[in-house]
């Protein structure tokens, strides 16, 4: 592995920490370890001892990786007979004739105290699943992939008095091949141990719930440390619903959606592409929304690949898209909420937009960029105090076609976040003469909002927030500090929260904060 991957892996799984566990969790950060208080320890690093020298005496440890050569305190053992793992993670494009397509490879979880946290729908999951071309899955994670980066994966590893509690298969015509343990789990009286297969662990996924839990929860009844980790959902709900139109074609075109939105009591938020033509007509619906209680995000200004792929480019049209605000909506407040051009979000352009002013950008699908493919929202890996929530729920014209005119697979992508305490976003798009995004007609269209609202309500656990306030939510979220002291948690920075309270897991609890 690179060094340049090798310092990626260091900000990306320090960063996903912090945001699970806050700041104050973290003492100290090294090239191939993270030492959280109370002798939690995360590791890295082929050439580290299995003995786990230098860092003390850890009674939890994660190591997320290729294992030492002296892996028996892993509780795992290389298995030469068991089948690679070349391409697994290939996948076809999804055309308009399939439902969805995935890769031969997949993970099967195991029923077991640390992955009860899981969806149903992601107890068996593939390295790679497209709902939509080669671009997105609608399920919300991201893609394992076999290449030898730091989101590839090391198979041909089986439990040696470890429990294993997810496998990586193969899958053939005729049932599915073993090729090794993902995750595994080893007891022993002085220490546990956590192994993850992959260099960043589950970081694009909610199966990050299970590292969580592993640290939150994991052998509290033997005195082993536990540290409390945030919820991305307040007390009182189970995950929060928020929808946005990406406004690539004529904002008004999608006035009906908007007003039946309106009616039902439920904020809409729009991204806008300004360098659209706009008529009175457009102008006035992004008023209106506003006016409403939605949120009017950048879409960036021309909507280039990367935002321009560069540092300098991105910074000009995130402040280019700014202006035009100020310029045509006095009115209403200057965005400093985006949601990438293509959705593409390398570390340059993220850089770039923060420097514009922009605090926080709606990231993560699985074609592109699995830096900010996050299974918790947080601040963004590789700036400086971006945040970002990861959405890649599409309600698209094209997808709803494929699954026979209905709204399941969203339905199971809000479940995923309702099990992990998450913020289930999706989105769908104005059209034009132009493109119609796969829609039939406007009546097509609202009858799928329709629907999939339904389902939300039916799930009264859900709050439904405008992208205001989710990011209003996320960004206080990282204020806090948190600490254990004994059976108690210690909470700080909790000023900023008046009308909701944020939650945390606990020793195995939900507890209010």
């Amino acid at each position: 592995m690179s060094e340049e991957h090798c310092a990626d892996q260091v900000k990306i799984i320090s960063n996903a920490l912090r945001n699970s566990l806050t700041a104050a969790a973290i003492e100290h950060v090294s090239d191939d370890a993270i030492l959280l208080r109370g002798g939690v320890t995360v590791v890295w690093g082929e050439g580290r001892s299995g003995d786990f020298t230098g860092l003390g005496r850890p009674r939890k440890i994660v190591w997320f990786g290729r294992p030492p050569r002296d892996m028996q305190r892993l509780g795992i053992c290389p298995a030469a007979e068991l089948p690679p793992l070349t391409a697994a993670d290939g996948c076809a494009a999804c055309t308009s004739a399939e439902h969805h397509t995935e890769s031969k490879g997949f993970i099967r979880h195991s029923p077991h105290p640390l992955t009860e946290g899981l969806a149903g729908e992601l107890r068996t999951r593939p390295f790679t699943r497209y709902d939509f071309t080669e671009e997105w899955n609608n399920l919300g994670f991201g893609r394992i992939r076999t290449d030898g980066s730091i989101w590839g994966v090391y198979g041909g590893y089986a439990p040696s008095g470890a429990v294993e509690l997810s496998g990586l298969y193969l899958r053939q015509e005729s049932g599915a091949d073993y090729a090794g343990s993902y995750l595994t789990l080893f007891d022993a009286p002085e220490y546990t141990c956590l192994w993850c297969a992959r260099p960043a662990g589950p970081v694009d996924s909610t199966e990050w719930t299970i590292i969580e839990r592993f640290i939150s929860d994991w052998r509290a009844g033997d005195g082993f440390p536990c540290l409390p980790s945030l919820l991305s959902a307040p007390a009182g709900c189970s995950a929060i619903a928020t929808m946005r139109l990406d406004c690539d074609e004529d904002i008004s075109s999608a006035r009906d959606v908007f007003e039946w939105y309106h009616s039902q009591g439920l904020p809409l938020s729009l991204a806008v592409k300004t360098s659209l033509p706009m008529r009175q007509a457009d102008l006035a619906m992004l008023r209106d929304v506003h006016a409403a209680g939605g949120t009017l995000l950048s879409h960036s200004h021309t909507h280039p690949q990367d935002w321009g792929g560069t540092f300098a480019a991105a910074r000009e049209e995130a402040e280019a898209s700014r202006q035009w605000f100020r310029d045509n909506l006095p009115e209403a407040p200057v965005p400093d909420l985006a949601v990438s051009p293509f959705h593409t979000n390398p570390p340059c352009a993220l850089q770039g937009v923060e420097a514009a002013g922009f605090t926080g950008v709606v990231s993560g699908i699985i074609h592109n960029d699995p830096e900010y493919m996050l299974g918790r929202a947080g601040m963004a890996p590789l700036t400086k105090g971006l945040v970002t929530i990861s959405q890649q729920s599409m309600l698209h014209g094209d997808c709803y076609a494929q699954q026979q005119e209905t709204v399941d697979v969203h339905v199971q992508a809000l479940d995923i976040q309702r099990a992990a305490g998450g913020i289930f976003g999706y989105l769908d798009h104005p059209f034009s003469e132009r493109y119609q995004y796969g829609w039939a007609d406007k009546a097509q269209r609202l009858a799928a909002h329709r629907a999939l609202v339904q389902a939300i309500r039916e799930r009264q656990d859900v709050w439904f927030w405008s992208q205001r306030q989710c990011f209003d939510f996320v960004q206080a979220l990282m204020g806090i500090s948190l600490r254990a002291d004994g059976q108690e948690v210690v909470a700080s920075g909790l000023a900023s929260f008046s009308s909701c309270r944020p939650a945390c897991r606990f020793q195995g609890k939900t507890l209010t904060l």
